[in-house]
């Protein structure tokens, strides 16, 4: 579904944000705490912590599994949001870890020379393995919505 400059580009120092509605259509939103991309592209892991992301957890399980997710990159503006239908909450895999370290290690290094203080950020996203949930589904859209005149458009399956 997204291509591979976009599936780097999701898995960097963006900021993430997940989001799912209630069934009264009240939506709900947590920050990612980084990014997997797998199967050429046809599914995204986004680790979210279980605690702060309890309402999200719920949206997801009562809506079916869906989700809408967005990445932009503080420096640029760009920013990419990918829906899926099917989302599924899955126990964290310690092994990904690695994975969440590095995206809070990007994201430090994006966000400082905007002016942000590293014990802040770093305070924000800290977290353990235990306290850290997966949410993994497949984009059945995505669209560019980096401000400009091509926000909302959607990206065509492998472009």
């Amino acid at each position: 579904m997204i291509d591979s400059d976009n599936a780097r580009f999701i898995q960097t120092g963006v900021s993430i944000s997940l989001a799912a509605c209630a069934p009264d259509r009240l939506p709900s939103m947590c920050r990612g705490m980084g990014c997997k991309v797998t199967e050429d592209g046809r599914l995204v892991s986004i680790f979210v912590k279980r605690l702060q992301a309890a309402e999200l957890l719920d949206n997801i399980r009562s809506s079916g599994g869906r989700v809408a997710n967005v990445f932009s990159l503080p420096s640029s503006n760009r920013t990419l949001q990918l829906k899926g239908v099917d989302a599924r909450i899955l126990p964290f895999d310690p092994q990904d870890l690695p994975i969440v370290k590095a995206h809070i290690d990007d994201f430090v290094r994006e966000v400082l020379p905007l002016g942000m203080q590293e014990d802040v950020v770093r305070c924000v996203f800290s977290c353990s393995a235990d306290d850290l949930v997966t949410v993994v589904y497949s984009p059945c859209a995505a669209f560019s919505q980096t401000p400009g005149p091509k926000a909302g458009e959607p990206i065509a399956a492998g472009s």
